[in-house]
């Protein structure tokens, strides 16, 4: 499927979040999926693209125009590059050219990303499942607000993201997770009663 991975364009605060950005994107190249993201080639965005692209994963890179003049000078590994006008549209080829995702932590650019797919499902819109992958307990902040929003009626279903501790287990949750949404085929109707 098409991976897509919302991330920073900072390293963050030590080498625990760059290893665990290039292990995402060296299994999901692993499980031959395909790399949707930010199209940066340093901090977190670089990483999970080198980490893709050393197991053979297949990338799309989708960048606004004026970030891309700006950062020219990033060494990026081979890939497919869209580039768009805005932020905006950046994120809605993102979200339309990915079947599942992944939000490493990041910075305001990444909360707008995770908010957008969280918004889309909370309102029944055909989008992919998202996993946040914590590195350093990075995501609880926002989960313990998310709470407390349905505590006080303002969120109805909390259970909208999901938390993973390491990128094995954030793979395993977007394939299962995404398996469910998938229609039984028919004719495998008798296979699925029977494996309940």
């Amino acid at each position: 499927m098409a991976l897509g991975v919302f991330c920073g364009f900072s390293a963050g605060p030590s080498e625990r979040y760059v290893d665990t950005a290039t292990a995402l994107g060296a299994g999901l190249a692993a499980c031959g999926h395909r790399l949707v993201y930010g199209a940066g080639g340093v901090g977190l965005m670089g990483a999970v693209a080198r980490g893709a692209a050393g197991g053979g994963a297949p990338i799309l890179g989708v960048i606004p125009e004026f970030l891309r003049a700006k950062e020219m000078g990033d060494h990026l590994p081979p890939q497919q590059i869209v580039l768009t006008k805005d932020l905006l549209e950046r994120k809605r080829v993102m979200i339309d050219r990915a079947d599942a995702f992944v939000a490493l932590p990041g910075g305001y650019g990444t909360l707008d990303e995770v908010l957008e797919v969280v918004s889309m499902a909370a309102l029944g819109q055909d989008v992919g499942p998202l996993v946040l992958l914590d590195v350093d307990d990075d995501w609880w902040p926002l989960l313990d607000h998310v709470e407390r929003l349905g505590r006080r009626g303002f969120v109805r279903d909390t259970g909208i993201l999901r938390l993973a501790r390491t990128p094995e287990q954030a793979l395993d949750m977007v394939a299962e997770a995404a398996a469910a949404r998938m229609p039984v085929p028919a004719g495998d109707h008798q296979h699925a009663r029977a494996a309940r």
